[in-house]
């Protein structure tokens, strides 16, 4: 029998954009208008409604037994417009903390969950001027109208994940395919991750808990006996990986190269070293790596799923062990608490997720019973929801939405979690 301390949190995880709807002033809501963009042409109009609807699915993880909840807020709705502030969007996200708190639920906020107020997109987004000292303004006014119903708050979510989809695949806005560009991009939010960690510590002090959520995959060769694989394989892992969380955790991100990088304002990589309070991680899967001169731009290598494997809809291999190696290794890099910020399967039938969250969770309680520093785990997802490029397709959630009717009924994994989060242990 494993088991769970009292005080680790069990918890779910959603993005505004992804399930709130009604939000016309985003670089998502004008990306998923043109043709093509995304997937049966799904677009996040309305999504799973839960601007509207959010007390409705409080109470779900409230019968659920759930305490605590990461959410995002949406940077284009609450400035709509350049120094304009929506305070009524404010106080319904404070609203919403508010009767998240009184139910028992601890949130834990993202400032910067992939999407950017157009206006600030239309000025060139991650790599307009003064990009870092807008998010940083745009902490302190959501520190000021939350911060005394919010202590655990995220600055960017994924970074190396919005840099490669945005700025090098070009699968998400601004659809650019640039390796130059994705560096700077990646740079940039590096420098505006220290300066929004800066501003919620001003406001809120030491009392509030800030970290990253890090989109970490662990990189193995295709061929454990080819130099070349193994090669591309480390390449990959120090580059995708592991370059923005080493900043954070060391003040180094690419290496002697950092010496001769400044970003705005003559901001330097080590500045970021010791920036967060907590670790977070998102953990998907892993990558098997092959060396490969045709994909240049991926740094020549070619990611894979090793045949016969268990996958996701999406293809994704189901790897737990990968999860217990990752938390294991960046909580002795960091040398401070973890949470596991994400974790999922998109799978509509609800046959994998039972099984998948028993696994994944068996490494975490392994990893508390030999000492790691693990204090929580958010489940991604909460609901079914907006999955970026890929649209409505997938389904990742604990509770699957209709979304002709926008019902909610919860799957029976969502019992199963429900049932490990009270007894706290997995037999």
């Amino acid at each position: 029998m494993l088991s769970f301390p009292d005080s680790f949190r069990f918890g779910t995880a959603t993005a505004a954009t992804q399930i709130e709807g009604g939000c016309t002033t985003s670089d998502w809501y004008a990306f998923a208008q043109q043709p093509g963009r995304i997937k049966g042409g799904g677009r996040p109009d309305v999504a799973c409604d839960g601007w509207r609807r959010w007390r409705d699915d409080l109470a779900i993880q409230k019968s659920l037994g759930l305490g605590a909840y990461r959410m995002s807020i949406e940077w284009a709705r609450i400035e709509p417009r350049p120094n304009e502030i929506d305070q009524a969007a404010l106080d319904e996200y404070r609203r919403m903390l508010g009767a998240m708190r009184d139910a028992g639920i601890e949130p834990m906020v993202t400032l910067h969950h992939f999407t950017l107020p157009k206006w600030l997109a239309d000025r060139g987004g991650l790599l307009a001027e003064g990009f870092h000292t807008r998010l940083a303004r745009f902490a302190r006014v959501a520190a000021g109208a939350l911060g005394d119903v919010c202590r655990f708050w995220i600055t960017i979510n994924e970074p190396n994940v919005l840099a490669a989809q945005a700025y090098l695949l070009g699968a998400w806005p601004p659809a650019r395919q640039s390796p130059t560009e994705a560096l700077r991009a990646h740079h940039r939010m590096l420098a505006a991750h220290v300066a929004a960690y800066r501003a919620l510590k001003d406001v809120l002090g030491d009392d509030a808990q800030v970290g990253v959520a890090h989109h970490l995959r662990l990189a193995q060769p295709a061929r454990p006996e080819s130099s070349a694989d193994r090669m591309m394989a480390h390449v990959f892992a120090r580059v995708f990986n592991d370059s923005f969380a080493l900043a954070t955790c060391t003040g180094r991100m690419y290496g002697p190269l950092d010496a001769l990088v400044t970003g705005p304002e003559g901001f330097r990589v080590a500045e970021a070293r010791g920036t967060q309070d907590f670790f977070g991680i998102n953990y998907y899967s892993r990558d098997v790596v092959r060396f490969s001169p045709g994909h240049a731009a991926e740094l020549f290598a070619e990611r894979s799923v090793p045949p016969g494997v268990e996958v996701s809809d999406l293809g994704w291999e189901v790897y737990p062990e990968g999860l217990g190696m990752i938390v294991r290794a960046w909580a002795q890099r960091s040398g401070v608490p973890v949470y596991i910020t994400e974790n999922g399967i998109a799978d509509a039938t609800d046959s994998r997720r039972g099984p998948f969250l028993v696994r994944h969770l068996a490494q975490l309680a392994r990893a508390i019973a030999d000492g790691v520093d693990v204090r929580g785990y958010f489940h991604w997802s909460l609901l079914d929801n907006f999955e970026w490029a890929e649209g409505y397709g997938p389904r990742f959630g604990l509770v699957e939405v209709d979304y002709a009717t926008q019902d909610r009924r919860i799957r029976d994994s969502g019992h199963l979690y429900a049932k490990i989060a009270r007894e706290r242990v997995l037999l």
